[in-house]
């Protein structure tokens, strides 16, 4: 019987030297032969067998059944260490098997099973391969052929840690003649995210299925992207714009700043009949998800601020008036308030010094800025995408081409959807339409979205600075025109899900989610060339640190 007296006291005790030796609470699964590692959750263990009934003084907070049958996760108060009440239950004996809890790629509870997973070289003779079974594993049963699969065995071991199965797995793993071996691990996952706003189906940008003519995958991979991240509601992307409507029911975002000289009258919403381009831009980047209303942004779990910087004109022409000072107030107020994005989805009448130093000047900061290359079909970018500090962005239609209305040229930096994306609009009879959402089309749109994707990135890893938010978004673009940099697109066209895969793991350079010889050659081959993908530090330089950095990152593995 359980000594609950003894088991206080194991629960609280310090760690091994053992367990305190360890510099991160990690353990390695292999993957074939790759080592892969995972973090721990060390508030947690996993139980097999009956329930734990402990009191709460005795390092256990709460127990709650598995989805799995016969498992229990219990998790530990602050005072018990998961490493020491895994040594503690098992030399008491609590229940059956015990494990600890990894989190998975998901986020979600993972831990080891009593089973090991075993696929031996198909060349070997069945007495072959249980002769190795039988050394490594004594006293297991085993399924042959398991899964109709040659030399493949599914084998219920003796142990009664998860730890111990880890270990022994780990080890069959690296012979020669095994192919893999793995824990029968417990894991989280989830359908491909598609949302249930009932405006999705328009949103070509974010996912296309080649309806109304578009062609299809010509998209971000929006819906690819949000299984691994919707964004998270710490990162900011300021709109600097005409206003963005405060209590939008379908929008994300944190209260607004008017930095016209209507003042705090406007606090960042519209104030005037025509102030309606504000509501549609900030839709892009922050719409929500999954709140069964209207559309959906490209990062809806972020958040939008808006930073009223211009008075529409009453002829509800597009055109507004403004003040150079006000876009500076707006972008220190971006800065103020912990922004790391901003958007700029207008066309400037003149060029302000002021305006270039503020923007190089937060670029310097930590802040990300895009702004919309144009809509005038021309060889040359408007400004203040022009501004080398600011990311120009140009439209593409719903076949992945540059639509006939935007600009391109030197200094364009981003291509992403911009005809024809359904956002949303100011409610009631104010706004573009009648409804609350609408199809608009503009250099406007895909800013935004590119912004948004930025948003994503920093969600993922907010350790990163500007240029490394750049670099990202650059080695994730697809090519539309040309491999590498072109006028036509400038790095390509944006892409959601290839930029979050990126983000989690620097030295995947081919962002295909996982980190292979393929990944080192293809940097090699990239600094070879001396062009900005070799540029791993982004310091604007290709010098031997990239390199250097770049194998930094590789060895660390993700």
């Amino acid at each position: 019987m359980l000594n609950l007296a003894v088991l206080v006291g194991l629960l609280l005790a310090p760690p091994s030297a053992a367990n305190s030796d360890r510099p991160v609470a990690t353990l390695t699964i292999r993957h074939f032969h790759e080592p892969r590692e995972y973090v721990a959750d060390t508030a947690r263990v996993a139980v097999y067998g009956p329930r734990v009934a402990l009191a709460a003084e005795s390092g256990v907070a709460g127990v709650a059944a598995s989805p799995v049958a016969g498992w229990s996760l219990v998790t530990l108060n602050a005072d018990a260490q998961a490493s020491v009440v895994l040594r503690a239950w098992s030399e008491c004996g609590v229940s059956e098997f015990l494990s600890p809890v990894l989190v998975d790629d998901l986020g979600g509870a993972m831990f080891a099973t009593p089973d090991v997973l075993v696929g031996f070289d198909r060349s070997l003779s069945r007495a072959e391969c249980e002769v190795v079974l039988e050394a490594e594993l004594s006293g297991a049963t085993f399924e042959r052929d398991w899964a109709g699969m040659p030399n493949t065995y599914r084998v219920r071991t003796a142990l009664r840690t998860g730890d111990a199965v880890i270990d022994v797995a780990s080890r069959l793993a690296q012979r020669g003649d095994v192919l893999f071996a793995e824990p029968d691990m417990v894991f989280t996952g989830r359908a491909a995210l598609i949302p249930n706003d009932p405006g999705f189906p328009n949103c070509w940008g974010l996912h296309n299925t080649g309806q109304s003519g578009g062609v299809f995958d010509a998209d971000m991979d929006a819906a690819e992207a949000w299984d691994r991240a919707t964004g998270s509601p710490a990162v900011l992307t300021v709109i600097i714009d005409t206003g963005v409507q405060q209590n939008h029911p379908d929008i994300n975002q944190v209260a607004g700043n008017d930095l016209t000289s209507d003042g705090p009258a406007g606090n960042g919403g519209p104030v005037n009949g025509c102030d309606n381009h504000g509501t549609a831009v900030a839709g892009c980047v922050s719409a929500k998800i999954n709140n069964s209303l209207g559309t959906v942004g490209v990062a809806p779990n972020t958040r939008s601020a808006s930073a009223r910087s211009f008075i529409s004109t009453l002829a509800c022409d597009g055109g507004w008036n403004a003040q150079g000072s006000w876009t500076v107030n707006a972008l220190a107020w971006a800065q103020s308030i912990g922004a790391r994005v901003t958007n700029n989805s207008n066309i400037y009448g003149f060029q302000s010094a002021a305006i270039e130093q503020k923007y190089s000047d937060t670029r310097s900061a930590g802040i990300v800025h895009f702004a919309a290359a144009g809509n005038n079909s021309a060889n040359s970018i408007s400004y203040p995408s022009s501004i080398p500090s600011v990311n120009a962005v140009a439209a593409l239609n719903r076949t992945g081409v540059r639509a006939g209305f935007s600009n391109y040229g030197t200094g364009l930096d981003f291509s992403a959807p911009g005809q024809d994306v359904y956002s949303t609009d100011r409610t009631g009879s104010a706004g573009y339409f009648t409804g609350d959402y609408g199809l608009v089309s503009g250099t406007s749109f895909a800013s935004p979205y590119t912004a948004g994707v930025a948003a994503l990135i920093v969600s993922v890893r907010p350790s990163l600075d500007a240029a490394q938010v750049e670099a990202v978004l650059r080695n994730s673009c697809v090519d539309i025109y040309a491999s590498g940099y072109d006028t036509n697109s400038g790095w390509g066209f944006v892409n959601a899900d290839r930029a979050v895969r990126l983000a989690g793991c620097l030295a995947d350079f081919n962002a295909d989610g996982f980190l292979t010889g393929d990944d080192f050659d293809g940097y090699s081959d990239a600094f070879v060339a001396g062009g900005p993908a070799a540029d791993f530090n982004a310091d604007g330089f290709v010098t031997g640190d990239d390199f250097d950095a770049f194998v930094e990152a590789f060895e660390a593995g993700c």
